[in-house]
């Protein structure tokens, strides 16, 4: 792979992930259930993806070859990942519900077994270990009884972290045979299709400022953010990827501090850094076992 390619798919994760860190700053702002917000942000993506091929003709960029089956378990797992996020930002802050979310690559690591038929490692469970004690950290931070809104947002931010890990097991095999602009066009309108139901007797009436938040949550955070991070997926390797999206628990701390004035606890802050050395420790060794397999083919066709 060539080191500007790789380069650029750093650079398009990286920025990404910035940007969808003011993705709790807009929900927040949107006196809509997190279901309807989901949906305008996939529908709307769909929308601004096709008039984006529209005015530049580039056809090409729309066609695929992987199954529909593909796309729609991708916008199954789009759909409702999102949902439980935003669900997850509208009850605790959301610099807590974004660093929970990022227990996924933890998930993906548990998953390996069922997908790639790969033995849990040692390191593996070490970080299971680590990542589960960040979580107590920040459960003990939220200072909630069993059946109230924050106990409800943590096991939201979790399930969201379970579905996105599910979402790049799925969307990695998809990008073999699609480009990334195609894989992100169908993906937000199958999403579109499953929560148009959430649409029924929900009132719409909100003022001129929510619909402009929800235009810029459905254009920039999504069709051109989403898309980036897709193309950039392509680019570099799985692992590379997770460990550059840790940039988004970042930004959403600051966005949360600087525009909802959510000041993270010592407490929240510690449990958030155990969750990301813990994803950071399952990327990094799943990335040195993947260079060993690399070299080993090599050595092996060498001969």
């Amino acid at each position: 792979m060539k080191l500007g390619l790789r380069s650029a798919g750093c650079l398009a994760i990286a920025v990404a992930s910035i940007v969808w860190g003011s993705n709790g700053v807009i929900v927040m702002n949107v006196p809509l259930s997190p279901y309807v917000i989901a949906f305008f942000r996939v529908s709307i993506g769909t929308l601004s993806l096709w008039l984006g091929v529209s005015v530049t003709r580039r056809w090409k960029a729309l066609r695929s070859h992987s199954a529909w089956r593909s796309f729609v378990i991708l916008g199954f797992l789009l759909a409702l990942g999102w949902a439980f996020l935003f669900q997850a930002m509208k009850f605790i802050p959301i610099g807590n519900a974004v660093l929970l979310n990022y227990i996924a690559p933890i998930f993906v690591a548990l998953l390996a077994p069922l997908t790639l038929r790969e033995k849990i490692s040692r390191v593996t469970l070490y970080a299971l270990a680590l990542a589960v004690v960040g979580i107590l950290l920040i459960f003990s931070a939220q200072d909630f009884q069993f059946h109230d809104r924050s106990f409800l947002g943590v096991v939201s931010a979790l399930s969201a972290g379970f579905v996105y890990a599910l979402f790049v097991v799925f969307s990695k095999k998809t990008l073999a045979n699609s480009s990334g602009y195609s894989v992100a066009f169908y993906t937000y309108f199958v999403s579109s299709v499953f929560l148009v139901p959430f649409l029924v007797q929900v009132d719409l009436s909100i003022s001129l400022s929510s619909w402009m938040l929800l235009i810029l949550l459905g254009v920039f955070n999504t069709a051109f953010a989403v898309t980036l991070y897709l193309t950039g997926l392509r680019l570099i390797k799985a692992q590379e990827a997770a460990v550059l999206t840790y940039l988004e628990p970042v930004s959403a701390m600051m966005f949360g501090y600087l525009l909802l004035n959510q000041q993270p606890t010592p407490t929240m802050i510690a449990g958030g850094i155990l969750i990301l050395i813990a994803g950071y420790i399952v990327a990094s060794k799943t990335e040195e076992i993947s260079e060993g397999r690399s070299s080993r083919e090599e050595r092996t066709q060498s001969k």
